[in-house]
């Protein structure tokens, strides 16, 4: 409120009177300073020197009606020139009325106050700095100056005082750089009466740099103000309650200062008054202030800070600035105290210095506003910072009012939740220039942005999801800027258009909207495509399950496979639309499946997908033809629980791998396909169906009639298991058979290898000769004749070495007996030696698939020798039998 002070010089005589120590509390009769108020309203000269308290002389337009009804001629003085205008028989019988203390010190230092006449005199001496009070006292209209240093507490007693329009009555002070505190006092009673004037109940004159310190005070008036530290602060720690709605004289601002610091604790302030605009007048600018051309308030770490008021926030154009730090919590109410006016603005003035309000990490803001708040041409912005909450309700129009040239900004970075609410479309309703960035957020999770086209909504008109997003707000028109990391489209940007109410929020949840389906499936092995929205979180793990009915599904205990993903480097994970792939193996043939699939993210873990069914293919695990001259018989066999899985009934951790398939299904039938081509074209293929016997591992045979004689088919099984669906198998490589008239195939040993042993040495067997069984078999359509006929020596080992055919070699001679045993006939030995070409030995006559077992057998006659390694070529010959 506008105070218009006028000083006029006074007489010396004081200094006759009292000692040269201001520090004491002045009475001072309330009709004889009412009476020199009234004689001092023509004076025009402003006096000022090192011992008078001016206060501001500021004007605001706002006020002007209301300042004629009130008193402009308040007089702040230091103590000489207030004592000169009283008389001096009245000064002498107050000073005389007062009652003289006995000075009580605390324990803790703290000097005892019973009284106000006890304070009084406590004052007077410069070395006592704290006080305590022991009762509620009544100040009245007598000043009490403090100083640097000291320190009231008022142990949960009442102050009252009635200061009127004198700043030098009551508590006052007017030293540069003083901090004064003021703890556990209540100023004011509860309904309202007892805290009166204009210059709160600490007055600050003119000094720079005064800091006051109200710690855990509470104040009530229905006629004052609490703050005045005009070129000073305030800082607020502890529970303080203000309640200060005033109705009479004297209602004012809440404060008439800079800078406003909630430091700690819970700050709660009501404030209304039916004279005055605004809640907080700011008016310094000396160089002497740190705080000059700022209006601010600070809310620090953990503090928090209550206001209802029905004012502007600030007077005057000052850069106003509101800080709201981390884990603080500021909640503005204009709404529910608001009287309508021009009082239902924010700011009384058009803004030109920059506007800050800054929401730090986890901070908690709500501003409940009547009607937007106006920028006017504002720069500065709102910066909102990692997890903070924040609310800004208008009851009437947009969120602020801005000129064209304004370039206030909004900023999110990774903030928790962000509403914005009004009454008029596009909802923020800032003005900037086209292409302007005013309106911005990051985030390291999916943004959820809710638009409302009207503010009373309850559901959302449409749900947008970003991640980053740069934006130009001119009105209602919104505009992506070039190079925005995550573009609204074109329907997006209409939602916002016609938003009454915008919510940007912090949108982590579980994934849902799972799909999953199966594909490339194979005998053994299967392809999971999965999908997922991961609503504001990239998936941790990703886990998918197979089981063998589908009554099992939903329940990991009863998986035969789970297969987790983690390592999502060649995957597409992302915080919204996400697609994984894996591929399972050491399935069950011909076995039907279902896969499931569970996403889990920071917000945790998703529900079962539905199940996606699929069925492994037939498994053909031999097929062979036995050929005859114009027919084959083609007998195979189908796999069946040849798989492995793992048992989960006891959980994850106790799961126990390696466990045998037992739930192959059964095949439904077997067509045998045969054709000259290994292409198998359709005209050239011809196919049987075989017979089916057997539960598992079942087996099939057909007879394949009416082939051409020497000629090369190729052979492939077409299987129905318990898909119902017709598959293809065929070994690899093709099977393959050729028709002769006469088929003479045996299959010989490519090599056969003999030794000594060492272990014989020195024995009766020192010197044998043995080797591994070998076989001859018949693979042809015609018995047949085997015999050897030959056997030469291919290295010089063998050269050096005489074979024998007999036993009756010279001991330590290189003498061979070697022996082939046919059978493991003992009695009908055949000695090999090099007489073979001559004497050919019969193996024997083999009918078609028999099979004899060759082994050697014979004496070496020098075993003490250095080992010898001979090499020899045995000639097998074979031939039809004709005997």
């Amino acid at each position: 409120m506008k105070k218009n002070i006028h000083l006029i010089v006074v007489s010396f005589i004081i200094l006759s009177i009292f000692p040269i120590d201001w520090s004491y509390a002045l009475e001072i009769d309330r009709t004889s300073e009412e009476t020199l108020s009234t004689t001092e309203t023509t004076e025009e000269t402003i006096v000022s020197d090192s011992s008078e308290i001016p206060v501001s002389d500021s004007s605001s337009s706002q006020e002007s009606i209301v300042e004629d009804e009130m008193i402009e001629n308040d007089k702040i003085t230091d103590n000489n020139d207030i004592n000169s205008s009283v008389d001096e028989g009245d000064s002498e019988k107050n000073r005389q009325s007062m009652v003289k203390a006995a000075f009580v010190q605390d324990a803790d230092g703290f000097w005892l106050v019973d009284s106000a006449a006890t304070l009084t005199d406590y004052l007077k001496d410069s070395q006592k700095l704290k006080f305590r009070l022991t009762n509620d006292i009544d100040l009245g209209s007598a000043g009490y100056q403090l100083k640097d240093s000291m320190i009231i507490d008022g142990a949960n007693h009442v102050i009252t005082y009635n200061k009127g329009a004198s700043a030098t009555s009551g508590f006052y002070a007017n030293q540069a750089n003083a901090v004064i505190e003021i703890r556990n006092t209540q100023f004011g009673n509860r309904d309202g009466t007892g805290a009166v004037g204009y210059y709160g109940f600490l007055s600050g004159g003119s000094a720079s740099n005064m800091t006051f310190i109200f710690d855990s005070v509470d104040y009530y008036s229905t006629n004052g103000q609490m703050i005045y530290n005009i070129n000073g602060s305030v800082i607020m720690r502890g529970q303080n309650t203000i309640d200060q709605r005033g109705t009479s004289t004297y209602s004012q601002e809440w404060a008439e200062i800079n800078y406003v610091e909630i430091q700690s604790g819970h700050t709660s302030i009501q404030h209304s008054s039916n004279r005055t605009e605004a809640f907080i007048w700011s008016t310094s600018s000396t160089s002497a202030n740190p705080y000059a051309g700022k209006s601010q308030i600070v809310v620090r770490e953990d503090a928090q800070l209550d206001i209802k008021t029905n004012s502007n926030m600030t007077y005057g154009t000052l850069a106003p600035s509101y800080i709201v730090e981390k884990n603080a919590v500021f909640n503005l109410d204009k709404v529910t105290l608001a009287t309508g006016g021009s009082r239902n603005q924010f700011f009384a003035s058009n803004q030109t210095q920059p506007a800050v309000f800054d929401f730090q990490e986890n901070a908690k803001v709500d501003i409940k506003l009547p009607l937007p708040i106006n920028l006017y041409n504002a720069k500065g912005g709102m910066s909102i910072a990692e997890n903070a909450t924040v609310s800004i309700d208008i009851a009437s129009g947009g969120i602020f009012t801005t000129s064209s040239s304004s370039t206030f900004a909004i900023s999110m970075d990774k903030a928790k939740q962000v509403s914005f609410s009004g009454t008029s479309l596009g909802t923020i309703g800032l003005n900037g220039a086209n292409g302007v960035n005013n309106l911005s957020f990051t985030s390291n999770y999916l943004q959820k942005i809710e638009t409302f086209s009207s503010k009373t909504n309850s559901m959302p008109t449409q749900e947008i999801f970003k991640e980053a997003s740069d934006l130009s707000v001119q009105g209602t028109n919104f505009t992506n800027i070039a190079g925005t990391p995550d573009s609204f489209s074109a329907q997006e940007i209409l939602a916002l258009k016609n938003s009454q109410k915008i919510v940007f929020s912090e949108f982590i949840d579980v994934p849902d909207q799972l799909a999953l389906i199966a594909a490339d499936e194979t005998d053994t092995s299967i392809s999971l495509y999965g999908s997922s929205i991961n609503n504001g979180s990239s998936a941790s793990t990703v886990k998918f399950f197979l089981f063998t009915a589908e009554a099992d599904t939903d329940d990991l205990r009863k998986a035969k496979h789970i297969v987790t993903l983690n390592n999502f480097d060649d995957q597409e994970n992302t915080i919204l639309n996400s697609m994984y792939k894996v591929t399972v193996d050491d399935l069950n043939p011909n076995t039907n499946y279902w896969a499931q699939m569970v996403v889990t993210n920071q917000a945790g873990e998703s529900d079962f997908s539905n199940a996606a069914r699929f069925t492994t293919k037939p498994q053909l695990k031999d097929i062979t033809a036995d050929v005859t001259t114009t027919s084959a018989i083609i007998n195979g066999e189908l796999a069946s629980d040849t798989g492995k899985w793992t048992d989960y009934s006891n959980g994850e951790e106790l799961a126990l791998p390696g466990q045998q398939a037992y739930y192959g299904g059964n095949y439904q039938q077997v067509t045998v396909e045969y054709s000259k081509n290994k292409d198998f074209p359709a005209q050239e293929t011809k196919s049987q169906i075989a017979d089916l016997s057997g539960d598992k591992n079942q087996k099939f045979t057909t007879k394949l009639k009416g082939l051409d004689g020497d000629v090369t088919y190729y052979v492939r099984a077409k299987v129905t298991g318990v898909s119902g669906t017709e598959v293809i198998l065929a070994m690899s490589p093709l099977t393959q058979f050729q028709t002769v008239t006469e088929i003479i195939k045996v299959e010989v040993p490519i090599e056969m290898a003999f030794q000594t042993q060492n272990k014989d040495l020195g024995t009766l067997q020192e010197g044998n000769v043995s080797s591994a069984e070998y076989h001859v078999v018949n693979k042809g359509n015609v018995p047949t004749k085997v015999s050897i006929t030959n056997l030469t020596k291919e290295n010089v080992a063998a050269n050096q070495l005489l074979l024998l055919d007999h036993f009756s070699g010279n001991s330590g001679q290189d003498e061979l007996a070697l022996q082939m045993i046919i059978d493991n006939n003992q009695q009908e030995p055949l000695f090999l030696t090099s007489d073979l070409s001559n004497n050919p030995l019969t193996v024997g006559v083999l009918n078609v698939n028999e099979q004899k077992s060759l082994s050697l057998e014979g004496k070496y006659f020098n075993p003490t020798k250095q080992a010898v390694f001979p090499l020899y070529k045995m000639t097998f010959k074979v031939e039809r039998n004709e005997e």
